[in-house]
């Protein structure tokens, strides 16, 4: 159960460790639900709140320190992209986004990938909210240079990470998965022994098995354990390599990079104008090969590709 929620949670605590996208001093205490002293009634109010999708409620869960690590790695890794390439990767995400909901029925009726009428009756349904996903991350904040330099972290937990939560809750649903994030609403959390520093909780969901849990007092945020024992080795580590990525390196490599963007583009151009099933199936099908270049030569690039990815 508990590990079923952490794919979940990968969206919260995570969400802001994988994006490290706040910057300057926003650290004082943002302001939203009450979280108690108490271990078992604080996480059980993060994991409600955030299953109800109140995202803000995992930036104000954050003890003061690590949203400011979290700043401070925004505002290097701002000086260390390279801006043209960074909103070209994401707009090109952007336009996936955009072709996949134009052409909904045509990648529905393709022959290319064999479906039965249920599973394509599922993918029916999973195919808006895979789209509002795309569109939620590549509209905000995140998905821009200048957006990185005046993000504010309160305000994208508030409202990205919350539609995150809300489109993860819906394909979680559609996928037919046996739990879900709204089910975590009635979590039943208890202490089965704390001190002023660490607690082991019991986390369960209404009939089904609890599993426990060790957690450490952080600067009044009570937090996984895990996560408090490894917070400062993994912030000095990103630091250091964000510190390393060089320009003149990735200078080199840009031309490349781009013309691959181009690729790409060109690749959804071709997909996107297709008019009947015949032509976006042979669209598709000639695309396969350019596709199968492009992730081989990433490889060869040594994860150059990966610059759109949020630092």
């Amino acid at each position: 159960m508990i590990a079923s929620f952490s794919k979940f949670a990968a969206l919260g605590f995570a969400t802001g460790a994988l994006f490290f996208t706040a910057c300057g001093d926003k650290s004082s205490e943002p302001v939203g639900v009450t979280i108690p002293d108490a271990p078992d009634a604080a996480i059980k109010t993060v994991i409600s709140e955030f299953a109800q999708g109140n995202g803000g409620i995992l930036w104000q869960a954050m003890p003061a320190s690590y949203r400011r690590d979290v700043n401070m790695l925004a505002h290097l890794a701002g000086t260390k992209i390279d801006a043209e390439l960074y909103d070209q990767g994401f707009a090109l995400i952007g336009r996936l986004g955009g072709v996949v909901e134009k052409q909904q029925a045509f990648i529905l009726g393709s022959a290319l990938a064999e479906r039965s009428e249920e599973e394509k009756a599922q993918f029916q349904q999973v195919l808006p909210a895979l789209v509002g996903l795309l569109d939620t991350i590549t509209s905000s904040d995140l998905a821009s240079s200048a957006g990185l330099l005046s993000f504010d972290g309160q305000k994208f937990f508030d409202s990205t990470v919350s539609q995150i939560a809300t489109y993860t809750s819906e394909l979680s649903k559609l996928s037919g998965e046996e739990m879900n994030l709204a089910d975590y609403v009635n979590v039943v959390v208890s202490v089965v022994e704390s001190s002023d520093a660490a607690a082991t909780l019991s986390i369960a969901l209404p009939d089904q098995p609890a599993e426990e849990a060790p957690f450490s007092k952080v600067e009044g945020r009570w937090v996984p354990a895990d996560m408090a024992s490894e917070w400062g080795a993994q912030i000095a580590e990103a630091k250091a390599n964000l510190e390393a990525t060089s320009a003149e390196a990735m200078a080199a490599k840009k031309p490349q990079i781009m013309g691959v963007f181009t690729m790409v583009d060109g690749v959804l151009t071709q997909i996107e104008a297709a008019e009947t099933q015949e032509q976006f199936d042979q669209a598709v099908q000639g695309a396969m090969m350019p596709l199968m270049g492009l992730m081989m030569m990433g490889q060869g690039m040594g994860g150059g590709l990966s610059a759109p990815v949020a630092p």
